[in-house]
């Protein structure tokens, strides 16, 4: 099920960039890097152009998985003086999926 969920975003992610043209540089190597590391699937969210991407990692390799995003897109942005170090832990983190929006009827 995890991998069929990846599929769909790489599908997904590839419809956002190519058909509606909403993604950019950053984003698509961003999203490069993920898949290269162990992401089941990567994809732009949010408003695209210039937004953020979310990947679909196995837990196991999660540190590692950081580690190596750091290490293949942030650190380079940081020397270059585009990130400030100290703010890394605001654009690189884990979150672990949830049920979601919900109503309540009583």
């Amino acid at each position: 099920m995890l991998k069929r969920l990846g599929d769909l975003m790489n599908e997904s992610h590839y419809s956002c960039s190519v058909l509606y043209e909403c993604s950019c540089p950053e984003l698509e190597e961003l999203v490069k890097i993920c898949r290269d590391n162990g992401a089941l699937g990567a994809r732009l969210t949010g408003a695209g152009w210039g937004g953020c991407a979310v990947a679909l990692v196995k837990e196991s390799i999660v540190p590692q998985f950081i580690l190596n995003l750091k290490e293949k897109f942030y650190h380079s942005r940081i020397d270059r003086g585009v990130i400030n170090k100290n703010d890394l832990g605001l654009y690189v983190f884990a979150s672990k999926p949830s049920s979601g929006a919900a109503i309540l009827k009583f």
